[in-house]
């Protein structure tokens, strides 16, 4: 884990925004995960800075009765303490029915919707990902404009027009500047139901027109849960972002700089948990011995400068799988392994 794996994983950071900025901002955001536009690899990287970019969007705060754990102010906190309490992630509406074998989704969203999912193959050969959107995506044209589009048609879905696109992408290697190759893609967008617009973006194997459609005829009505959830969060605050089942953000709706985040590290990311402390910027105090779910853990107090006080914690979920946590010092120490213990994970 370090400043570039996080800053992939949820983008940059952005100052707070007004509600039209919000709908433009994740319209672009929708845009940019789910259009053809040109992918880049990723890029890996060293060392771990404990503040988490903020990626764009915000959204309506989802809790329930309160399990009451006090903690003193944190530095630029609205409120003397947080109290945990239950708390829901949102969920994508639709499954695909029969489930592609050897594919499971990873979601991405804001406190409103999951709306979009992404599928892979286990060798990364073959994807296709879904959006949601209430309104046509007319924002698609431009994303068109970035790519070879060789071939446009209309086709049914089952038995409802749908546009389709088909074209080459360029894909960028670690450096994002050089072209490594290009790939061919299509693209179906359909209104399924009233106010359910869904574009469907298919590589591989999926970027033939015939899978692509058996694809968009199976999907059926039944919600996902997000891959990775929380089950407890502060009162007051919010979803505000998850992303592709690898991180997830909790903003305070009364004051967005302080956020929780959690985060699932690809494996060469992740240090031994003995050496958790010596990967972290501005650790103060020792490395503390905890047990989450089940599992050791490592948690460590993390000075970076007054807006980056806080503690950061390595834990594994049952499956083996290493999750972190970034939280801010309005939470106690038990506090924040209370949080942990509610952390889900569902690949």
């Amino acid at each position: 884990m370090n400043d570039l794996a996080l800053l992939r994983e949820a983008g940059p950071e952005a100052p707070p925004l007004s509600a039209a900025a919000r709908r433009s901002a994740r319209a672009s955001l929708l845009a940019e995960i789910e259009g053809p536009a040109s992918r880049r690899s990723r890029v890996p990287s060293r060392k771990v800075s404990f503040r988490l970019g903020l990626a764009a969007v915000t959204a309506a705060a989802a809790w329930a009765a309160a399990v009451v754990i006090a903690a003193p102010d944190g530095p630029g906190t609205p409120a003397d303490s947080v109290t945990l309490v239950d708390f829901q992630t949102p969920t994508f509406p639709l499954s695909l029915d029969p489930a592609p074998a050897g594919m499971a989704p990873g979601f991405s969203g804001d406190g409103e919707s999951a709306g979009f999912a992404e599928y892979d193959s286990a060798d990364g050969d073959d994807r296709f990902t879904v959006g949601i959107h209430e309104d046509e995506p007319d924002w698609l044209e431009d994303a068109y404009a970035h790519v070879d589009v060789s071939g446009r048609d209309e086709v049914t879905v089952d038995g409802v027009a749908a546009d389709l696109v088909r074209g080459v992408r360029e894909l960028y290697c670690e450096d994002g500047l050089t072209v490594c190759e290009r790939e061919r893609f299509a693209e179906l967008v359909w209104e399924r139901a009233e106010d359910q617009w869904v574009v469907m973006s298919g590589e591989g194997r999926y970027s033939r027109t015939s899978e692509l459609v058996a694809v968009a005829e199976s999907l059926v009505d039944r919600p996902q849960r997000a891959t990775l959830t929380a089950e407890l969060a502060p009162a007051g605050w919010s979803v505000q972002f998850f992303k592709m089942g690898r991180v997830l953000t909790l903003v305070n709706d009364a004051y967005e700089q302080q956020t929780v985040t959690v985060h699932v590290p690809l494996p060469e990311d992740v240090p031994p948990l003995e050496q958790v402390r010596e990967n972290l910027m501005g650790p103060v105090g020792p490395q503390l011995d905890v047990t989450v779910q089940g599992r050791p853990a490592a948690l460590v107090r993390v000075d970076s400068g007054p807006r980056d006080r806080g503690w950061y914690l390595q834990g594994q979920f049952e499956d083996g799988t290493t999750f972190t946590l970034q939280v801010p010092d309005a939470f106690t120490q038990e506090q924040v392994v209370e949080f942990a213990e509610q952390v889900t994970y569902h690949p």
